[in-house]
């Protein structure tokens, strides 16, 4: 065992706790939900099911939604075959219970990185194999799950120019984790270098491309969207999502400009994290008046010119009812670091022309090929912002070009499904066709 690796796991063994003074503080934040807390203990609030099941881990509900459309499709190839899936983040369970999981997949907090909680975990569900999503990796868990012979398996992977920096920094630890895979299926080229240069065997990574372009469309609401388009009318609209609190002033003073040359025109506000939608409502309160809220189940009257989507597992409804929107989490903030960009495939699935900031670096291949085919839209500040919304709706060529162009670089991608779902497979046991039973 590598020494990095020791020394991780020595340190893991007594870190219990820290983490449940850190799970205390996240309940107390609203970031940890307090009745499902034994599932970061390893202890499973449900019952396990009765045959093959493995284990797929994903940070949030972005990682989470993309690995729903590989799920379905592992469990069509090998049918019976039950699905653990975890995730870290509260909004990203949330979220999952929105979007609803398909039939034998069930949901639980990831363990908490210590020996106890993780070996609790692997004694419930007895997982045949682990999938991560991206590159969340907790040492203890990838190297107590191998121990088992559960072979591991990395998908959508994308390890940015920051990323690599930083992961550079613990190399040694990285080449420990990096050798516990059988297969790992990366978005680009750079990636794989990237892992190569950090331990990873070359013959174990493929290049598969993007997977979050290859997820299905976010769910709709059909009776909630039909009552806000009644609300709404014939008024002009235009969606801000995911964004991050220091963007909000700059998006505001963008409205201000909007709303001057086009009277009535609404903005829904939709922030990235529920805990900044406080603050998001005081600034639209001094802004413009007033400030309806999707968590009272307001709908906005003709006097409102903001809407704020204080929700989780809503933003298929909101990008339904925007033919633009400016995706957050992309603005350039002075004082802060950059910021990581959201997945813009989301709404290309569901034509929306896309504009964004200039900070994207988790997805900047992504809006790279987009911005190039036309697809998609960089504006650096609010008069930009407020020019380029404006001119999509008054040029409705422009705005089908966008929409078309951003579903070609989608196409592009789409193999990654298959690709994915094929590095899942080959470490599965092969069906035994002449039984109909599964091989050992």
């Amino acid at each position: 065992m590598a020494w990095a690796l020791k020394v991780y796991l020595g340190l893991a063994a007594l870190s219990a706790p820290f983490w449940r003074r850190g799970l205390a503080q996240r309940v107390a934040r609203g970031k940890e939900d307090p009745s499902r807390l034994g599932e970061r203990e390893g202890k499973a609030s449900q019952t396990r099911p009765d045959g093959r099941l493995i284990w797929v881990h994903a940070l949030g509900l972005g990682e989470a939604a993309a690995m729903l459309v590989v799920i379905r499709a592992v469990q069509a190839a090998r049918p019976g075959l039950g699905v653990i899936l975890t995730t870290n983040t509260r909004t990203g369970t949330d979220g999952l219970a929105r979007l609803g999981l398909p039939a034998g997949v069930i949901h639980q907090y990831a363990p908490m990185e210590t020996p106890d909680a993780v070996e609790r975990f692997l004694d419930h569900w007895r997982p045949e194999a682990l999938v991560v999503a991206e590159l969340d990796l907790w040492p203890l868990m990838l190297a107590r799950t191998q121990r088992r012979g559960v072979p591991l398996v990395m998908v959508n992977a994308l390890m940015t120019p920051r990323r690599f920096r930083n992961r550079r920094r613990m190399a040694p630890l990285m080449r420990a984790m990096l050798l516990m895979f059988s297969r790992m299926v990366v978005q680009e080229r750079a990636t794989a270098t990237r892992l190569v240069i950090l331990g990873a065997p070359e013959g174990q990574i493929q290049v598969g491309g993007i997977l979050k372009a290859a997820a299905s469309p976010l769910p709709d609401i059909p009776l909630d969207r039909a009552r806000f388009a009644v609300a709404v009318g014939d008024r002009h609209v235009w969606l801000a999502a995911a964004t991050e609190a220091g963007e909000t002033e700059t998006l505001l003073a963008a409205h201000r400009q909007i709303v001057a040359q086009r009277p009535g025109a609404l903005m829904i506000l939709a922030p990235r994290q529920l805990t900044d939608a406080d603050c998001a409502a005081a600034a639209v309160v001094a802004a413009f008046g007033t400030c309806p809220r999707r968590s009272r189940d307001d709908v906005p009257g003709p006097e409102n010119l903001v809407y704020l989507s204080d929700s989780v597992g809503e933003m298929g409804l909101w990008y339904r009812l925007a033919p633009v929107a400016f995706l957050g989490h992309s603005l350039s903030l002075a004082g802060r670091a950059r910021l990581p960009g959201k997945n813009p495939f989301e709404a290309a699935a569901l034509d929306v022309a896309i504009l964004h900031g200039p900070d994207t670096s988790d997805f900047e291949e992504s809006y790279a090929g987009l911005d190039a085919a036309g697809g998609a839209r960089a504006v650096p500040d609010a008069a930009a912002l407020a020019e380029a919304v404006m001119t999509v709706w008054s040029d409705r060529t422009l705005q089908q070009s966008m929409i078309l162009a951003a579903g070609r670089v989608r196409d592009t991608h789409q193999g990654a499904l298959k690709v994915t779902v094929d590095a899942v497979l080959s470490v599965l046991p092969a069906v035994d066709q002449t039984s109909g039973s599964n091989g050992s």
